[in-house]
């Protein structure tokens, strides 16, 4: 009796928010790694906190998305206000617990969004002494497929039995949210697989038709596209940040480079003269890419002044070192303006090719600039003297060694395919 009157005068439990996860990252493998990980916990540990988790793309409360690079993981939650943080990163394992940590206090800062309710599915799981990670597979794979979980089902929710047997079948059956899983002559049984990956397949292979039957369609959610996190964090904002792609997380950057450099340029017969210059590179930020280059190298002679511009076009290769670090290997091809200017008004300009090859080394920041030095080396111009007075005032050949040293900007384009 007075359990009775306790149920009768308790509060009403206060309705679940519900949540859109998604969680993506670069084409690096401890990302990818990360990704697979956090994707199945991360589901786990917002249902056990109370929440109601969604698929990408539904209606939702709030909506949550974790993106994962080399240099660490940003978390965005958004519902009517908008929270973004970062994790640095570090050891996979600590990594991992600290978005899990970070995303549930997020979510809870947050101010849910308006969602229209949704029917979701809550997993009654018995058995599987041989597959421990069973129920968060289940859920991971449910989720997958286009089905909102919960671990508070009401009357339009639906309850998931599976009742695991000791060689590893299984007895598959839904029922409505507020009933138990009382055995049903009605369920399906679920042959054991060969392996335990096999079973896994087999099983939740069972239970999506199941639920396909029963469970109404989902609510879409009619905003717009989610916007990847950017890397640094930002507080609350009432304006929404630039949209973008929801896959464009998923792959390598196309990038493109903005860069200015100076430094020295030596060719035999010769002293070294100063050199500045200007780039534009498109491509991978990380591989393939092509570029076009111009360097002005200024010179003076006894009654002579000289200004010899290199334009040039070039393919390279980056190759990323650590996190950050980068090594681009090059090469050009392109044409040498020799354009002199002599005491009495004597001007003209000679045309000559230039060739070769560069390296570089760079550090990539986490907005985009980019530091680098690097080598160039090969042929430009030829072989052109000048005299005066009987004298030879500039001389120099064609085989060049320049050294130079510069900043720029990588401008996100977009990225590859998907996962």
């Amino acid at each position: 009796m007075l359990l009775l009157l306790a149920t009768l005068l308790a509060p009403p439990m206060p309705p679940e928010t519900s949540v859109e996860l998604r969680v993506t990252s670069v084409d690096d493998g401890a990302a990818k790694l990360l990704e697979q990980a956090l994707v199945q916990r991360l589901g786990a540990r917002l249902l056990e906190d109370g929440y109601r988790v969604v698929p990408a793309g539904r209606a939702a409360g709030v909506r949550v998305w974790v993106h994962l690079e080399a240099t660490g993981a940003t978390v965005e939650t958004r519902g009517a206000t908008q929270r973004i943080e970062t994790v640095p990163a570090g050891d996979p394992a600590l990594v991992s617990l600290e978005v899990q940590q970070l995303t549930t206090a997020l979510v809870d800062e947050v101010q849910p969004g308006p969602a229209e309710p949704q029917a979701a599915v809550a997993i009654e799981l018995t058995g599987a002494p041989a597959d421990p990670e069973l129920r968060e597979r289940l859920q991971r794979g449910l989720l997958g497929r286009g089905f909102a979980l919960t671990r508070r089902p009401g009357a339009v929710d639906r309850r998931l039995c599976v009742a695991v047997g000791e060689a590893g079948e299984a007895r598959v059956h839904v029922v409505a949210g507020d009933r138990g899983c009382a055995e049903e002559g009605s369920a399906a049984v679920i042959p054991a697989g060969e392996t335990v990956a096999r079973g896994r397949e087999l099983l939740l292979a069972g239970a999506t038709a199941a639920l396909e039957a029963v469970v109404p369609a989902p609510v879409p959610w009619r905003g717009a596209t989610a916007t990847i996190p950017p890397a640094a964090p930002r507080r609350e904002s009432p304006q929404s940040p630039p949209v973008e792609s929801p896959q464009s997380g998923d792959s390598r950057e196309w990038t493109l480079t903005l860069a200015a450099h100076g430094g020295m340029m030596a060719r035999t017969g010769g002293p070294v003269d100063g050199s500045v210059g200007l780039g534009v590179r498109a491509g991978r930020r990380r591989g393939l890419g092509g570029a076009i280059d111009c360097i002005v190298v200024p010179s003076r002679g006894e009654a002579l002044r000289v200004v010899e511009v290199v334009p040039t076009a070039a393919l390279d290769w980056r190759i990323g070192v650590g996190e950050r670090g980068v090594v681009a290997l090059g090469l050009f091809a392109g044409a040498h303006l020799h354009h002199y200017a002599q005491a009495g008004g004597v001007r003209d300009t000679r045309v000559g090719t230039s060739a070769g090859a560069t390296v570089r080394l760079g550090w990539l920041g986490r907005r985009g600039a980019l530091l680098f030095a690097g080598l160039r080396a090969g042929w430009s111009g030829g072989r052109w003297v000048h005299v005066h007075d009987t004298g030879t005032s500039w001389r120099r050949s064609g085989l060049m060694l320049g050294l130079e040293a510069g900043v720029g900007w990588d401008v996100r384009l977009r990225r590859g395919g998907r996962r």
